[in-house]
C-alpha cells in the first residue's frame, strides 16, 4: 500500500466511509435478563430505593459478592424494570476483571461506549483523559442505564462513569471498590441465596414435582451449592437432561468432589466441584471441545471459531455445544454467539492445562488464530482492495465474501478487542508470523477508524515478533504502520525517525513496494513539519521508485503524484502541483475511488486558487464535495469548507467565510478534531454575530 490516509497540512484525522456510524441513536445494549433469576426481593426494593435518586443526579451502585453469587443476574433484572424511564438508552461492558484473559481497559469500554453515543470512530480521542471527557459531555443531562460488569478495581471503573445527569449506573464486582465512594457511590454486598430460595430456583429448573420426591435430597444439594445461583443453575441443568437420575445421586458425587477439594475456600469449594462434576460427566467430545475453547481469549465465540478450534465438521461442533449449554457450562446468545462464566472459562482452562491436554491445546489455539487471521485478511482485502500485502493468507481465497466495506469494517471493529489479545497470545507463545500477519490485516480498519492505542500496541508486538524471526521486510512493514499511527497523532518527529528506519531496511532487502511506502511515510511527516523542499525531494524519489515496483504500480504512481502535487503547491509551484494532482485524479477517477478523489480535487483547487483561477477552484470544491459525501468523509467535507471559506476571503465575502468556517466548525467539533479551536480562532477574528 502506498495510501496511508495521513493528509499533510491540513487535517491528520482519517477517513469516514459512510455518514451513518452503523449504532442505533439510542444504544440498547443491556443483555437479556436471566431466565431463572430467584428471591432477590429485599436486594431489589434496596436497588429501588438507592436508584430513585437518579431521577436529579446520577446514582452509582456497586453489587459486590463471590463469584456465581448471581450479581450479573440482580443487576439485569433491576435494570430491565428502569428500562422504560431511561429513555436515552443503555450502555454495557464487561470490563472482564476477574476472566482468564486480560481485563478490558477503561479506554477499550470508552471507544465502544462513545461509538454507540454516535461519535464517529475517528474522531474518538486517543488519549484516556479525553476520551472520558468527551464521555461526560455526552452523556450530561441525560438518562442512560450504563452496567458496568465484572469490574476489577475502582480505577477501571472511573473513567466509565457518565457526566451530571439523571443516569444510573451499576457497577458488579467480586470486590467491594470502596474507592468508589468518593465518587458518590452506594454498596449493596450480595450473599448467597438462603435455603428457601436455592430451593426455589431448582423448583423452577427443575419442576416441583421431581423436587418434591426428593425434600432431603434438595437440601443437600442446595447447601453443598454453597447456595450459590450458578452452581445451582449448573447442578440443575445437568439433572434435567438425565431424567432418570434420582437427585440425591448427583449430592453423592458432589460430596465426594468436595472431600478432593477440602483445601479450597467455601464458595470456590462449591463451585469447583459443580464443574469438576459436571465435566467429568460430559461426552468425550463435547469434554474435548469444552477444553479447546478455553485457550479462546476472551471466552466469546461463534460457531466457526469453535469449528476451527475442534478441527471437525460444523454439525459436530454445533451437537456438542448443545451439550455445553444444556449442562450450563456455557451460554448461547440471540445472536447465534456463546459465551463463557469467567468461572467456568477458568476451569476449563485448568482441565485443558493438563500435562496430557498440551499437544492439543496448542493446536486448538493454532487454529483459532488462524481462523480468525483468514477473517481479517477477507476484511482486509474488502477494505483497500489495491494494497500491496506480505502475509501467506492474502495468497490463498477469501476465508468469507463480505459484501461490501461497510460490512467488512464492521466486523473488524466488533471483533477488534478479541483481535488485540490473539495479537498478544501469539506473540507470547512464539508464533511470530501469525502476530505480524494479523497486524498487517488490521491496518487498514486501524487506518480509517483510528483506533489508536490499539494500532500502536498490536504493532510493536507485531514488530518485536517480525524481529525475533530476523524478518527485515516484516519489520519495516510493522515500522511503516506504527509511523503512520504517529502522524496521526501529531508525532511527527518520532514518525519521521520510524519511517527513515524502514526505508533502511526496505532498500537493503530490495523491497521495491515497501521503498515507496517507507518514502511516503517520510515525506508527510516532513511536510507536516514544514520542510517543504526535504517532503519535495523525498515524493519526488518516491515517484521515481515506483517504476521498480514489479507488476501494476498504477496505484502507487497516483498516490505519489497526489502526495508530490501537495507538496508542489506548498512549495508555490502550484501550476506543476495541479499537473501532477490532474494525474492522480485520472487514476482515482477510473477505479472510482471517491475518498482519494476528494482529497485530490480539495488540494487541486488550492493549486487553481493560487494560479489565480478561482472559478475553476469552486468547480473542484464542487466535485470533491460530491464525492466525499458519497462516502461519508467527514474530515474531507470539514477541509472543503475550509477551502471554500478561503475563496470567499479572497472575493472580500466575510460572511461566507463566516458561514463556510461555521459548518467546518460544527463538523470537527462532532468529530473531536484539535483544528476545531483554530477554526473558532478565525471566526473570532471575522467577528460579527
Amino acid at each position: 500500500m502506498s495510501g496511508s490516509v495521513v493528509q499533510a497540512g491540513t487535517v491528520h484525522g482519517g477517513i469516514h466511509l459512510h455518514a451513518n456510524t452503523g449504532y442505533p441513536a439510542v444504544p440498547a445494549q443491556l443483555p437479556a435478563s436471566r431466565p431463572y433469576f430467584t428471591d432477590r426481593s429485599r436486594e431489589l426494593e434496596m436497588l429501588g430505593r438507592l436508584g430513585d435518586a437518579a431521577r436529579e443526579q446520577a446514582a452509582v451502585i456497586v453489587i459486590s459478592g463471590v463469584g456465581g453469587v448471581g450479581k450479573t443476574s440482580l443487576a439485569l433484572a433491576w435494570l430491565h424494570r428502569l428500562a422504560a424511564e431511561f429513555a436515552d438508552g443503555q450502555l454495557f461492558a464487561d470490563l472482564r476483571g476477574f476472566s482468564a484473559g486480560a481485563p478490558a481497559s477503561p479506554g477499550e469500554s470508552l471507544g465502544r461506549f462513545l461509538r454507540a453515543l454516535g461519535v464517529a470512530p475517528e474522531a474518538v480521542p486517543a488519549d484516556l483523559d479525553e476520551q472520558a471527557a468527551l464521555f461526560r459531555t455526552l452523556t450530561a443531562g441525560r438518562r442512560l442505564i450504563i452496567l458496568l460488569d465484572n469490574a476489577a478495581s475502582a480505577a477501571q471503573v472511573r473513567p466509565l462513569l457518565p457526566g451530571h445527569g439523571p443516569s444510573v449506573v451499576a457497577v458488579t464486582s467480586r470486590r467491594r471498590l470502596s474507592g468508589l465512594a468518593v465518587d458518590g457511590a452506594s454498596f449493596l454486598p450480595l450473599d448467597p441465596l438462603d435455603e428457601t430460595g436455592a430451593v426455589e430456583l431448582l423448583d423452577r429448573m427443575l419442576g416441583t414435582g421431581r423436587t418434591a420426591a426428593e425434600p432431603q435430597a434438595v437440601r443437600s444439594l442446595t447447601a453443598l451449592c454453597g447456595r450459590l445461583p450458578l452452581a445451582l443453575c449448573t447442578s440443575a441443568a445437568r439433572l434435567a437432561t438425565r431424567g432418570h437420575w434420582r437427585i440425591e445421586r448427583l449430592v453423592g458425587e458432589l460430596a465426594d468432589e468436595r472431600r478432593r477439594l477440602a483445601v479450597l475456600g467455601e464458595e470456590d469449594l462449591s463451585v469447583q466441584a459443580v464443574f469438576d462434576v459436571t465435566y467429568r460427566d460430559l461426552p468425550p467430545s463435547a469434554a474435548r471441545l469444552y477444553r479447546l475453547m478455553s485457550v479462546h481469549p476472551n471466552g466469546w465465540f461463534g460457531l466457526p471459531a469453535a469449528t476451527a478450534a475442534a478441527g471437525t465438521g460444523a454439525a459436530d461442533v454445533e451437537r456438542d455445544l448443545d451439550v455445553l449449554v444444556d449442562v450450563n457450562l456455557v451460554d448461547a446468545d440471540r445472536d447465534g454467539r456463546f459465551r463463557f462464566h469467567d468461572l467456568a472459562h477458568l476451569h476449563a482452562r485448568s482441565v485443558a492445562a493438563r500435562p496430557e491436554h498440551e499437544p492439543e491445546r496448542a493446536e486448538a489455539f493454532h487454529r483459532i488464530v488462524d481462523h480468525y487471521l483468514g477473517m481479517a485478511v477477507a476484511a482486509d482485502r474488502a477494505i483497500i482492495p489495491d494494497r500491496w500485502h506480505l502475509g501467506r493468507k492474502y495468497d490463498e481465497p477469501p476465508a468469507v465474501s463480505f459484501p461490501g466495506t461497510p460490512e467488512a469494517i464492521a466486523w473488524v471493529e466488533g471483533e477488534l478487542p478479541l483481535l488485540r489479545d490473539l495479537v498478544s497470545d501469539a506473540h507470547g507463545r512464539g508464533l511470530h508470523h501469525e502476530t505480524w500477519e494479523m497486524c498487517e490485516a488490521l491496518w487498514g480498519v486501524l487506518t480509517f477508524r483510528k483506533h489508536y492505542a490499539i494500532w500502536i500496541e498490536t504493532h510493536e508486538m507485531g514488530l518485536a515478533s517480525a524481529s525475533a524471526l530476523g524478518d527485515p521486510v516484516a519489520r519495516a512493514r510493522m515500522l511503516e504502520a506504527l509511523a503512520f499511527a504517529r502522524l496521526n497523532l501529531g508525532e511527527f518527529r518520532e514518525a519521521e525517525r520510524l519511517g527513515r528506519d524502514a526505508l533502511a531496511l526496505e532498500r537493503d532487502a530490495g523491497h521495491s513496494d515497501g521503498v515507496v511506502t517507507a518514502l511516503e511515510c517520510l515525506g508527510v511527516a516532513q511536510l507536516a513539519q514544514g520542510d517543504v523542499a526535504d517532503a519535495t525531494e523525498t515524493f519526488t524519489r518516491a515517484l521515481e521508485a515506483c517504476h521498480d515496483v514489479p507488476g501494476d504500480a498504477a496505484r502507487h504512481v497516483a498516490m505519489m503524484s497526489r502526495r508530490l502535487g501537495e507538496a508542489l503547491v506548498r512549495a508555490g509551484r502550484p501550476g506543476e502541483g495541479a499537473g501532477r494532482l490532474r494525474e492522480a485524479l485520472a487514476f482515482f477517477t477510473g477505479r472510482g475511488d471517491d475518498y482519494n478523489r476528494a482529497r485530490t480535487l480539495r488540494t487541486l483547487s488550492g493549486a487553481l486558487a493560487a494560479d489565480g483561477r478561482d472559478a475553476e477552484a469552486g468547480a473542484a470544491l464542487d466535485e470533491a464535495e460530491e464525492a466525499a459525501t458519497r462516502v461519508g468523509a467527514r474530515h474531507s467535507l470539514a477541509d472543503i469548507h475550509v477551502a471554500r471559506a478561503r475563496l470567499a476571503a479572497r472575493r472580500g465575502d466575510p460572511a461566507a467565510e463566516r458561514g463556510h468556517l461555521e459548518r467546518a466548525a460544527a463538523v470537527l467539533d462532532e468529530l473531536g478534531s484539535y483544528q476545531a479551536r483554530e477554526i473558532r480562532e478565525r471566526l473570532s477574528e471575522l467577528g460579527g454575530p
